[in-house]
């Protein structure tokens, strides 16, 4: 075999090589995208695709675990956290300042008030902004208790409400 011949079996054989390497990084990269989609959607967090939490002045702003939201049951795309039942909300007149975040407060989880005023009452239904920096609602009970705070997302804009937990 001339040189010139094992030169050029021997390009033939690193271009193969080449090939056969970028055949198997192509493939790993469709697996890990397949894997992430995968993972990304139909868990019990749908839209949020991450941890959120009832966040506020009773949590002291913390990402607390027992104030997670968990999906309602029979509703797709719907959350609640329950404020804590061992420490009723007080009906002294004053406000409480509260949001839905993610444990930092990322946009996208990062639900406050999306116009108008940040005060909502028992019920009222409000479109909130997924992306808010500083908008916190405030909710002023009229009467001491434990209180529910609904994040929906069912349509374009999330819209967020509080319902009284009947003790």
């Amino acid at each position: 075999m001339s040189a010139k011949t094992k030169e050029s079996y021997k390009n033939r054989k690193e271009l193969e090589m080449l090939k056969n390497i970028l055949k198997a990084g192509v493939l790993a990269l469709i697996t890990v995208m397949a894997v992430g989609c995968a993972s990304g959607g139909g868990d019990a967090n749908g839209k949020l695709g991450k941890d959120v939490y009832l966040r506020g002045v009773f949590t002291w702003w913390d990402a607390d675990p027992q104030f997670k939201l968990q999906p309602v049951e029979g509703k797709e795309n719907v959350w609640s956290a329950t404020s804590a039942v061992d420490e009723p909300l007080i009906a002294d007149g004053q406000p409480y300042e509260w949001k839905f975040g993610d444990a930092a407060w990322q946009c996208g989880t990062n639900f406050g008030f999306l116009s108008g005023e940040a005060d909502i009452k028992l019920g009222e239904r409000r479109q909130s902004n997924k992306c808010s920096a500083f908008d916190n609602f405030k909710f002023t009970p009229e009467e001491d208790g434990v209180y529910r705070f609904f994040l929906d997302w069912t349509e374009e804009l999330p819209v967020v409400y509080i319902e009284k937990v009947e003790m």
